[in-house]
């Protein structure tokens, strides 16, 4: 296990993968002779992996040599160039994806990757890279979808592995770990009743600190992951449950159903009431 400053850190880490969903928005595997990426910003991740020839990478002010065995890692928005200077084939595999707690949380935040590394195994990569496209193009039933998961995380394992080794693989000093505590806290219990000043008086730190350092942390405020996380199971609840709207915001956390309303009303833009006849009338449909 990995301790620091007297704080195990693995078990939250561990609770957070478990409860992040790995999506795949798109892949594909690539030859070129000529590539012209310039100035792209994609709004999920963006790892390539070059299989033969050379390429160019630029972000920001740094320009990257992409030689076989290497890969790309661009995070969501980030500008970046992907460009050939030469005319030899260059052959790449490729998927963009989201790996999200909730649709909330983004977990890729917890580590610290690099733009451009190495794979320690290449061979055992194309192998799983090839067998995670032939999962998709299967018929949709149960197990191919489970088997395409199955490649998609295990793809992602691969890359972690490679990406980050044997390093302290968060970027986490002793004082900050019970940040990485109050966030499992939020994602497992979003219903707790708590405020600024309640975590500044148990965490013996500012408040203006805590939502600060959240923030640049994780990218959103406390408060914002949990009510967010609220909202998203919310709407699974609406979409699967018989519970009364009542009923749904207590289980929420809520003690008045109205700021309930309010709040789903302003993030989804339409009243739970509303939301749940939507959903029930888009099934009949189906």
């Amino acid at each position: 296990m990995m301790y620091k400053g007297g704080i195990r850190v693995d078990g939250q880490l561990n609770f957070l993968l478990r409860n992040a969903e790995l999506d795949v928005v798109e892949f594909d595997v690539h030859q070129r002779k000529e590539m012209k990426t310039f100035n792209r910003t994609l709004p999920y991740y963006v790892m390539s992996y070059h299989k033969k020839g050379s390429a160019k990478l630029r972000v920001g002010n740094q320009i990257h040599t992409i030689t076989p065995g290497t890969v790309i890692y661009i995070p969501p928005n980030v500008e970046h160039d992907h460009y050939k200077d030469s005319h030899e084939e260059t052959e790449f595999l490729w998927w963009h994806f989201t790996f999200q707690i909730v649709n909330v949380m983004d977990v890729m935040k917890l580590f610290q990757i690099p733009i451009a590394f190495r794979l320690h195994n290449s061979e055992y990569f194309e192998q799983v890279f090839e067998q995670f496209i032939t999962s998709t193009s299967r018929s949709s039933s149960l197990p191919s979808s489970i088997l395409k998961q199955a490649k998609a995380l295990e793809l992602l394992y691969i890359i972690l592995d490679s990406a980050l080794g044997k390093r302290d693989h968060i970027s986490f000093n002793t004082q900050s770990l019970s940040f990485l505590d109050l966030l499992s806290r939020i994602v497992q219990h979003p219903e707790e009743q708590i405020s600024l000043q309640s975590l500044s008086e148990e965490m013996h730190m500012h408040p203006t600190y805590i939502c600060n350092r959240f923030k640049e942390l994780f990218g959103k405020s406390p408060m914002q992951v949990q009510r967010e996380i609220k909202m998203q199971k919310a709407k699974k609840l609406l979409e699967s449950s018989e519970m009364t709207i009542t009923e749904l915001s207590q289980a929420l956390g809520f003690s008045e159903v109205q700021n309930f309303t309010r709040l789903f009303k302003t993030y989804v833009g339409v009243s739970p009431t509303q939301y749940r006849n939507l959903n029930i009338k888009w099934r009949f449909i189906k």
